[in-house]
């Protein structure tokens, strides 16, 4: 459980701690100048970096990178106040800076987003991190930009303006400091959202557990990650039975597919995943079974690493009325007339290969006393991690 709470806080990174210190140098430099803004901010952005290597181990070239970004503004912002004030006010140079910066850092989004990611371990899912790192930043670009404008309009429009800015000042500082303590809070009650949702391991070509990922989020991503997931066939007499996916099945609509079929949860066993499927389906309780084989596909939002598995038990199932409605037993004949026709999933076709090439369909019989929990782990590197 703990892997998958630190699996969440990296899919799901506080933006904040990248302005951090960017946030603490603008304040102090409003307030006491920028010596102190250096003295203040400095020492946070190495004890965020330390902070994030040791906490957040695998994004911490991304989190380095907003590093160089804070150390870069600062230091244009610094050199900048040698300028006269003719030409650039110093009383909001740092803001100006920094609205520039972020301009050019929203106007180059798909670029830098890709920039980043070739740094960030493949491992973490992205997705999050990136759509609220630009979301906050569109939100501190335009409180930056209201500010500095108002800061300038009022310097040309009234003559005693010193006023008039003090008071912007003391409501734009109110509101950096709100919006920090609102992401704060907010961060935290998603998290605390994500912990309850229904979370993926993502396994490699191997079928080695190398991360995880909350399921929505992996199936509207652009990356199609590896899942596994388990398949089982239920056969009787040389006969299989299928079920015909709903219309509106975002995968497979309208097509007949092995009968019990589902993701393995993170932190969840083999077995017991078959099993509970079962009980969902069928309302079958330790029914026997055995691990026929497994196989990677490509699916239209995601990639699969299936665990097959065979159960010839003559028992008669309970079905619920609709599941049984979109159920058939179909002979070896009629799915070979059909195999090309394109009425049955990629998966199941390639299902049925293995299931011909086993025999168990001339048979009509499992030996279903095997071991399950060896064959899984013998035949399969699934589920270790690395």
């Amino acid at each position: 459980m703990e892997k998958l709470r630190k699996q969440i806080r990296e899919s799901f990174f506080n933006p904040i701690l990248h302005f951090l210190p960017l946030i603490l140098f603008l304040v102090a430099d409003d307030f006491w100048g920028m010596d102190v803004a250096w003295k203040v901010s400095f020492p946070i952005s190495l004890a965020l970096l330390v902070y994030v290597y040791y906490v957040y181990s695998r994004i911490f070239n991304w989190h380095l990178i907003f590093t160089i970004f804070y150390l870069g503004v600062s230091f244009l912002a610094t050199i900048a106040a040698l300028l006269p004030e003719s030409i650039i006010s110093h009383e909001i140079i740092y803001e100006l800076v920094l609205v520039a910066f972020l301009l050019a850092f929203l106007l180059f989004r798909k670029k830098i987003q890709k920039s980043i990611q070739k740094v960030v371990s493949g491992l973490i899912p992205m997705t999050n991190n990136f759509n609220e790192l630009f979301r906050v930043s569109w939100i501190f670009f335009s409180v930056l930009l209201l500010y500095s404008s108002g800061f300038l309009v009022l310097q040309h429009l009234h003559s005693d303006a010193v006023s008039y800015q003090q008071m912007l000042q003391y409501v734009y500082i109110s509101i950096v400091i709100f919006l920090v303590l609102y992401e704060l809070l907010r961060v935290q009650i998603i998290r605390s959202k994500l912990f309850r949702e229904e979370w993926w391991p993502i396994v490699n070509t191997q079928g080695k557990i190398v991360g995880s990922i909350q399921q929505m989020t992996s199936l509207n991503d652009e990356k199609k990650y590896m899942h596994p997931v388990v398949r089982v066939l239920f056969i009787d007499k040389s006969m299989v039975l299928l079920r015909k996916c709903d219309s509106d099945d975002a995968d497979f609509p309208g097509l007949w597919d092995t009968t019990v079929s589902g993701h393995v949860q993170m932190d969840e066993t083999i077995e017991r995943c078959v099993e509970q499927i079962a009980v969902d389906k069928f309302s079958l309780e330790n029914f026997k079974y055995m691990y026929l084989s497994n196989y990677t596909i490509e699916c239209k939002r995601e990639k699969q690493y299936a665990f097959l598995f065979v159960s010839c038990q003559q028992v008669e199932y309970d079905l619920s009325p609709t599941f049984s409605e979109q159920t058939k037993w179909w002979t070896q004949k009629q799915i070979e007339d059909n195999l090309t026709s394109g009425i049955f999933t990629d998966n199941f076709v390639t299902e049925f290969d293995l299931l011909q090439r086993s025999g168990l369909l001339e048979t009509g019989k499992c030996h279903c006393n095997c071991r399950l929990k060896e064959a899984i782990y013998n035949q399969s590197s699934a589920f270790r991690r690395v």
